[in-house]
């Protein structure tokens, strides 16, 4: 019986594992759990483009993230999704039951920028809410005491006046612009009282051309040295530096005098333009009227007054010229500045400023000049020359440097005249109380069998040379060589070389030669001064050989020979030539004929 049972137990055992096995396979029947089905779902932004397009599942809710980037004009706000390019905004997003097409809804809302009116310390003014690509209002003008409202600028630093009509795209400042209020009447009177320049004034008494102690007859000027002539007869006078200093200067008188004609009509001008003034108090920017030949312009731009005087006159050694004076003044500073139109050819402008002018000068069509001189709070003058001589079609540049005390007068410069195709410096130097050259230093360059050498040479006139009493020149001929002779004798002078091995060997220790200077005669009858350019004897040295100058002289020529100027002086020569050459090296090409024209501008037309 117990076997019976076991067997039918094991029976219904397999039963039971294969009725669960045929369960499982019907379990895994894809027909029994199919896959759910998906949809296309496409993001379209408010322009109609495509932004995203993704497949969901069947009930499933779609989403997407979208934002607009805002700009300069718009900010944009993002509000929902359409189910239509034109349809109302959905409260939300159904589940996916077929392909759908959803459009982003935007709001956009024009940007504002604030305008704003900086009035630097003048009564406020609102600032203006904009929107972009608006105008802002012209706003009404603010006040300030003292001074007077010019308009609004858009730079702080400079006067850029505000276009008004321009669009607004941005946060924006503007600033006003003032002139201070002034008394436009006395500042008339400043400048028709304190326009003229004397440019001797600079000038000590003894360094002009017509310092009368200086001045000589015209007989007793030596020209002739063909038979012997005595040292203590020769004149001598300034040298070719300051020479040209004082002829730029002396000629720029000829248009300083032509401002008498200022002098004539001020008056005039200033009771007539006062009385317009205080007939036209909101008008005095501009102001014309005659007097008799001459035609006269008043104006004033805030800033600068203008006084413009048109003429036609006979000028001294021009002749019959439109003429016309045009005078400035800066009304904050006081600083003057006068131009001078005689003719076509021939102008001049300064500038007067505390203590120092400049002027810029065409004359004749032939010379060009910049010149300016200044006084610093000890007293002692500086000034440069830059000069352009048109010779033969050729512009010939010349320029120097000056240096004037209680004491000495320096002038470095590399005008030459009388030395045909010099390029290098000279130093001259002069005793400020009595005019008198004490001597000149020159930067020498010799060449000989092809070497070329730079040496320094101190010249000296003879009369500053004890020793050498009477001198003789017998020019040179076809046959014979030019010939020098000192104290009647009848042996030549003779010069000395450096000698040995050096660069220098071939150049000369010392020797005498003619130079070109000038000196100043006066007519009493006429009134009338003349300059005369003369050829005078100099002797010069090697500074390195100065010591030794009067042991030289006397092995070759058999002749005492000292330089009477004092060893003060001579130091001084030296260190002024040390000093300044290097300065006036490095400055000389400042100024050319365009900056000088520059300078000097053309006719004023108010």
């Amino acid at each position: 019986m117990k076997k019976l049972l076991y067997l039918l137990c094991l029976l219904l055992a397999t039963f039971m594992i294969f009725t669960a096995c045929n369960n499982g396979d019907e379990s895994g029947d894809p027909s029994d759990n199919p896959e759910k089905t998906k949809y296309t779902i496409t993001w379209v932004d408010e322009n109609g483009n495509t932004i995203s397009s993704a497949q969901v599942e069947e009930g499933s809710v779609p989403n997407y993230s979208y934002t607009k980037s805002d700009t300069d004009e718009w900010d944009y706000t993002f509000i929902g999704w359409s189910a239509s390019a034109d349809g109302e905004v959905l409260i939300e997003i159904p589940e996916a039951t077929q392909n759908s097409t959803y459009y982003a809804k935007i709001t956009a809302v024009k940007r504002k920028y604030t305008v704003t009116f900086n009035t630097l310390g003048g009564s406020s003014v609102a600032s203006q809410t904009v929107e972009y690509g608006s105008k802002a209002a012209i706003p009404d003008p603010p006040a300030y005491e003292g001074y007077r409202f010019v308009g609004w600028s858009s730079s702080q630093n400079e006067v850029i006046e505000v276009d008004f009509e321009r669009a607004i795209t941005g946060n924006t400042e503007y600033f006003a612009v003032w002139n201070k209020i002034l008394d436009i009447k006395s500042l008339l009177a400043s400048l028709l009282n304190g326009y003229n320049l004397n440019p001797y004034a600079y000038i000590p008494e003894a360094m002009r051309l017509d310092y009368s102690k200086n001045l000589v007859a015209p007989e007793d000027i030596v020209t002739d040295y063909s038979d012997f002539v005595n040292v203590s007869d020769i004149t001598y006078g300034f040298g070719e530096q300051w020479y040209m200093v004082l002829n730029n200067i002396d000629q720029s008188m000829l248009f300083f005098n032509a401002l008498t004609v200022v002098e004539t009509i001020s008056s005039t001008s200033i009771t007539a333009f006062n009385n317009y003034f205080d007939q036209n108090p909101a008008d005095t920017a501009h102001y014309t009227f005659e007097n008799g030949i001459y035609n006269i312009a008043i104006k004033f731009d805030g800033e600068v007054l203008y006084y413009v005087v048109d003429y036609t006159a006979n000028i001294p050694t021009i002749g019959n010229v439109t003429a016309q004076i045009a005078m400035a003044m800066i009304a904050e500073t006081g600083e003057k500045s006068v131009r001078i139109q005689l003719g076509d050819a021939n102008a001049l402008a300064y500038t007067v400023r505390e203590n120092a002018y400049e002027f810029a000068i065409k004359y004749l069509g032939a010379r060009r000049a910049m010149f300016s001189i200044a006084r610093d709070d000890n007293g002692d003058i500086s000034g440069k020359i830059y000069e352009y001589l048109t010779v033969s079609s050729v512009d010939v540049a010349s320029s120097a440097e000056f240096y004037i005390t209680n004491s000495y007068a320096s002038i470095v410069g590399n005008k030459a005249d009388g030395l045909v195709g010099f390029s290098n410096t000279i130093c001259e130097l002069y005793n400020t109380n009595t005019g008198k050259m004490l001597g000149y230093e020159v930067n020498e360059t010799a060449e000989k069998l092809g070497v070329t050498v730079n040496f320094d040479t101190l010249w000296f006139n003879l009369k500053n040379v004890s020793g050498l009493n009477s001198i003789k020149y017998v020019a040179a001929t076809q046959n014979n060589a030019a010939k020098l002779y000192v104290n009647g004798l009848s042996e030549e002078w003779k010069s000395k070389t450096v000698g040995g091995f050096s660069l220098a060997s071939f150049s000369r220790r010392f020797d005498i030669e003619f130079r070109t200077q000038y000196v100043t005669s006066y007519d009493s009858t006429t009134q009338e001064y003349t300059v005369h350019m003369i050829q005078v004897p100099m002797l010069f040295v090697q500074e390195d050989y100065y010591d030794s100058l009067n042991d030289d002289v006397k092995s070759t020529n058999n002749v005492n020979a000292h330089v009477t100027v004092i060893d003060e002086d001579v130091e001084q020569l030296m260190t002024s030539y040390a000093e300044l050459v290097p300065i006036f090296t490095e400055n000389k090409e400042a100024f050319n004929v365009d900056v000088i024209l520059a300078y000097i501008g053309t006719k004023i037309t108010l």
